[in-house]
């Protein structure tokens, strides 16, 4: 094994990639480039997208490491640092293994694509365990490899090839077709029904692009997306209408959604499909807060939940009259008298 790499090194001791020739100066570089050309074998090989997603993790990790041998390579090579013309070769070697970096990490995104377009058509079989997958994960895919692409249009040397940015021009249109999509899936699960309209026009204008002129490589993925389109938004067009005259004032229906909880309108008759639900809207929780008279520095409650007082006037005017009566006869005498002098 050790001379059959061998002799597969001295054979990768120089790379040709879009009309220049470059020679793979460090051995890690070489190992990475020989290791890369199998790698296609193995994939064919492989049984599942799990598997190849594993492959292709591993030859993201080789291909690290052979970045950062390329790297130090140009910290020794002093005239490389100093060039400002066209790029050294070691310069566009690190351009080339950046370019396979990104292109591997867009193959291993779609395939967890692939896996997750599969989940999400069987998202309602009951027989599936653990988390359910959702458009906004598609969604989340997509926007990754609109990255990638987009640091493939800034690599070092390339800016100025003009049919390698037309190609990844279509490719980017290509993926924002599928992002739009998704996104506008996303709304319609929200029952958010003219912003998901706006957006399934808005990925059918992006496929009419990617299609015109330069050949993107989704060319078969196309028709079923543009089908795709003309179905779910037919049917957003009609939720919408249908969403539009339950809200028009008229005689009160039997069978349509509201936010209302069941225990403001129970006086009304209404077939909600969501009381059926694992969260039925029954009651507001928590409370709204309401206000509760009371003293703060007594809590006299029993005061403040007190009616009418009755009326004792009656009876604090008889006492009064009798405790005056004697003092005032007493206080006559005395004062005749002179026996209350002092």
């Amino acid at each position: 094994m050790a001379q059959t790499r061998e002799r597969g090194t001295e054979v990768v001791s120089e790379v040709e990639w879009r009309g220049r020739s470059v020679p793979a100066k460090p051995e890690r570089v070489r190992l990475f480039l020989l290791s890369e050309k199998e790698a296609e074998k193995s994939l064919k090989r492989a049984s599942d997208n799990t598997e190849k997603i594993a492959l292709l993790e591993t030859l993201l990790m080789d291909c690290k490491d052979a970045i950062s041998a390329a790297r130090d390579e140009m910290k020794t090579d002093q005239p490389a640092k100093t060039r400002t013309g066209p790029l050294s070769s070691l310069q566009y070697l690190l351009s080339y293994l950046t370019y396979i970096r990104l292109t591997r990490t867009i193959q291993r995104n779609l395939l967890m694509v692939d896996s997750a377009k599969t989940a999400l058509a069987d998202r309602n079989d009951v027989s599936m365990e653990g988390r359910k997958t959702r458009p906004q994960d598609l969604t989340r895919l997509y926007e990754i490899i609109l990255q990638n692409y987009a640091e493939l249009q800034q690599l070092p040397g390339l800016e100025d090839d003009l049919t390698y940015q037309q190609e990844l021009e279509a490719e980017i249109k290509s993926y924002r077709a599928f992002r739009c999509f998704y996104i506008a899936q996303s709304l319609a699960s929200m029952r958010r029904w003219p912003e998901a309209m706006a957006l399934y026009h808005r990925s059918e204008q992006y496929v009419k692009e990617a299609t015109k002129g330069t050949k993107s490589t989704q060319q078969g993925e196309f028709t079923a997306l543009l089908r795709d389109i003309e179905g779910e938004e037919f049917c957003a067009r009609a939720h919408s209408v249908l969403d539009q005259e339950e809200d028009a004032p008229g005689p009160a229906r039997s069978n349509y959604r509201t936010k209302k909880p069941l225990s403001e309108h129970l006086g009304e008759y209404r077939e909600d499909p969501s009381l059926l639900s694992k969260t039925p809207n029954v009651y507001k929780l928590p409370p709204d807060m309401q206000p509760i008279p009371c003293k703060p520095l007594f809590f006299d409650l029993a005061f403040n939940f007190a009616g009418e007082f009755p009326d004792l006037q009656d009876k604090l005017d008889t006492a009064a009259g009798k405790k005056a009566g004697p003092a005032g006869l007493t206080g006559f005498v005395k004062g005749l008298w002179g026996w209350g002098g002092k």
